[in-house]
């Protein structure tokens, strides 16, 4: 087989969500990285006479975990997911995720999310920028397009 030459990185991958005020907010100047896990549930059984397992297909999930800077300005990936996790009632918020990055022919990852966790640790020995995470779990379907626009 020949060597792929239509390999892609995460140099400009875009990641989109939504403000306090519902409006699609470019976070990727705040983020350094984005894990996309998809998951498809799989039953397994085994009849008599039979030694090989058989497999049944059922639901599908994803979960998003965003990995971002924590800043102060607002209306970036801190502020939002804070406000978003603070929030009396958090609700669903839309995530667009866009792999390598927002030209045409780009994966898009599109969902309605809400927010499990929020997590960061501050170590007053550690001269970095502090890391913070949230884990964003789908409210029904997460779609794959490819961006034509």
């Amino acid at each position: 087989m020949a060597t792929s030459s239509t390999a892609v990185n995460a140099c400009d991958a875009s990641i989109w969500i939504d403000n306090v005020g519902g409006v699609l907010t470019d976070i990727s100047g705040s983020s350094n990285s984005v894990d996309l896990n998809f998951d498809h549930e799989i039953g397994d059984f085994r009849v008599f006479q039979d030694v090989w397992k058989r497999r049944l297909e059922c639901g599908k999930d994803a979960a998003f975990t965003l990995n971002f800077v924590y800043s102060t300005a607002n209306d970036e990936a801190f502020d939002i997911l804070r406000q978003w996790f603070f929030a009396a009632t958090p609700g669903d918020r839309t995530l667009n995720i866009y792999i390598p990055d927002l030209s045409v022919g780009s994966d898009c990852y599109y969902g309605e999310m809400k927010i499990e966790n929020l997590s960061w640790t501050a170590d007053p020995s550690d001269p970095n920028a502090i890391a913070a995470t949230a884990t964003l779990l789908p409210n029904g379907e997460v779609t794959w397009t490819v961006s034509a626009s």
